[in-house]
């Protein structure tokens, strides 16, 4: 028997949707509360490397994703005019006939999941949230946003960097800080000789390509910004290229197509890891909701996956949920904890290049071996 029966996720991004799937594989019932009336995700690539392949493989949904997107097994790193400094080979997890890392539209990703969802026949509430958690020894009380209650085994929090369920269980205090950093993403065509993520280090910023598909690539920029600064709509496309006059070679090139503010996602960073224990009685949370790591390693969306298969394992064991619980935490902290930490620092040298310790290709490297092990 299952140590719980009825789950309730709050939030239906990557993390939310992937913890919904694992769950009804492992014989739980489930359902979803998304607040978003649409359903619909902003952003435009990312990036999904060996072990968020892995995880996705376990739920079923890799084969899907793969065709939804641009599959690569290297990196490289260049400087501002374009000259090679460094190349990390990435770990194909899932054997030679998968890529090690693929970059994917991020509706791509979500409407694969939307597809498996549907066929698990988990039931998706969209428009309402979390209004009201309320813990006893046996269940969690819940009150949606809609005026709605409902009890439930477990209630997993999968609501995002801004997380509803972690405030309302936690307080405000684990709340992901802004790290002196934007982020910049574009789409674009992309150019037959781009089969790689590049990063591009400039006397001001990073920036580099992303494929996605085979017609298009994202444009990233990674800005040195000590104080956030939002930038209407219609001045996203010039002030996006104005950051990129550094940078010349394919880079330049593709500056000169960011013209539509629609393809255009202009963002924070920020970075954050909840202290122990993610739980509190029959509510945990997960994905960026515990974890908000900055893009430096392109691991966020893995980590959250990562979560929602190990959760959903365990849960389907016959064992008192807070053991089972106490399991997760010592399966997973460590390792967000890594990626976090690691990604944060990256981050850092990008903005002090000159210290005297940076090693952003020896770090990267180091971190992607580590994640490559079994989680």
């Amino acid at each position: 028997m299952p140590a719980v029966n009825n789950v309730l996720v709050v939030g239906g991004g990557i993390a939310g949707m992937t913890a919904a799937i694992a769950l009804k594989r492992a014989g739980i019932q489930c359902g979803i509360a998304e607040i978003n009336p649409r359903w619909t995700v902003i952003g435009v690539g990312i990036s999904l490397q060996g072990p968020a392949l892995r995880a996705l493989a376990m739920v079923g949904v890799l084969d899907r994703c793969i065709t939804k997107g641009f599959g690569y097994s290297h990196f490289k790193a260049c400087d501002a005019d374009g000259r090679l400094t460094g190349t990390v080979q990435l770990p194909r997890l899932n054997g030679p006939r998968y890529p090690a890392t693929i970059g994917v539209m991020r509706q791509a990703v979500h409407e694969v999941l939307q597809d498996a969802l549907a066929a698990a026949g988990v039931k998706v509430r969209l428009g309402v949230t979390v209004s009201a958690l309320a813990q006893h020894d046996d269940h969690v009380s819940v009150g949606l946003s809609d005026g709605t209650r409902a009890d439930y085994d477990l209630v997993v929090g999968a609501d995002g960097a801004n997380s509803k369920v972690r405030e309302l269980v936690f307080g405000g205090g684990s709340k992901p800080q802004y790290t002196g950093q934007a982020v910049w993403r574009a789409t674009v065509r992309r150019p037959a000789e781009i089969e790689a993520r590049y990063s591009f280090f400039g006397p001001r910023n990073k920036a580099g390509f992303n494929p996605v598909s085979a017609a298009e690539m994202y444009v990233y920029l990674v800005q040195n910004l000590p104080e956030f600064i939002r930038v209407p709509d219609d001045q996203l496309p010039e002030v996006m290229r104005e950051q990129l006059t550094d940078f010349r070679g394919p880079l330049a090139a593709a500056r000169e197509e960011i013209v539509d503010p629609r393809n255009i996602v202009y963002r924070p960073v920020t970075s954050g890891i909840m202290p122990t224990p993610w739980y509190r009685g029959r509510v945990v949370v997960i994905g960026d909701a515990a974890h908000a790591t900055t893009p430096h390693m392109a691991a966020g969306a893995g980590l959250a996956v990562e979560d929602s298969v190990v959760l959903a394992q365990l849960l389907g064991a016959d064992q008192a949920l807070p053991d089972l619980l106490k399991t997760f935490m010592s399966r997973r902290h460590e390792r967000c904890r890594m990626v976090v930490d690691n990604s944060f620092q990256l981050g850092e040298w990008e903005k002090n290049p000159g210290a005297p310790e940076a090693d952003p290709v020896g770090m990267l490297d180091k971190s992607l071996k580590a994640l490559a092990q079994p989680f």
